[in-house]
């Protein structure tokens, strides 16, 4: 396997390089509101929308005193707050202006941060101290966006999962490492 260079969570520069084929653009509607794409870039929405599908979920939903929003799911288990008054968001690392790290930074350097808008967390049981996973977004993250990794977190459905396997490993060989040795 041939030495990778760069970022790898980047797509390869000649992927970047020169004009894009499919450029950020808007429409205006009849309506005066326009539509975005890709909706990556369409910036932060309307944070209700995601919001409602909690709602429409069954979820406890409410307001606090400082504007924030938290969701509990039924079973205690799940916990989304929308908080854009910082309650216990926390800023996080992005790249630099230009898209990529860069290796020569000194270390003095400003590394700019973006707010956690959104914070989600999943726990084992309802009085767990500390959560089993947790998914942030920061406050550019399109809510529509935000409400589609929301839907999939409440849907109640079940996920099928090997107990042997649970990342699924052996049912996709292509996925595992390349542990091949040539003689």
């Amino acid at each position: 396997m041939p030495p990778t260079t760069g970022d790898p969570a980047r797509p390869p520069e000649s992927a970047t390089a020169g004009p894009l084929s499919c450029p950020a653009s808007s429409e205006a509607d009849g309506g005066g509101l326009v539509q975005v794409t890709p909706r990556a870039l369409a910036g932060p929405g309307e944070p209700a929308a995601a919001m409602e599908v909690l709602r429409q979920a069954g979820w406890r939903v409410h307001d606090d005193e400082l504007a924030n929003t938290h969701a509990w799911s039924p079973d205690g288990l799940v916990y989304v707050g929308f908080l854009p008054e910082g309650d216990a968001g926390q800023p996080h690392h992005i790249d630099d202006a230009d898209g990529g790290a860069s290796a020569d930074w000194a270390a003095s350097a400003v590394v700019p941060t973006r707010r956690v808008l959104w914070q989600v967390r999943a726990y084992r049981h309802p009085n767990a101290a500390r959560p089993v996973w947790t998914a942030t977004f920061d406050e550019a993250t399109p809510a529509e966006l935000v409400a589609t990794f929301l839907a999939a977190t409440a849907d109640p459905a079940p996920l099928t999962r090997d107990p042997l396997d649970p990342a699924g490993m052996l049912d996709h060989p292509s996925t595992q490492p390349d542990t091949a040795m040539s003689p």
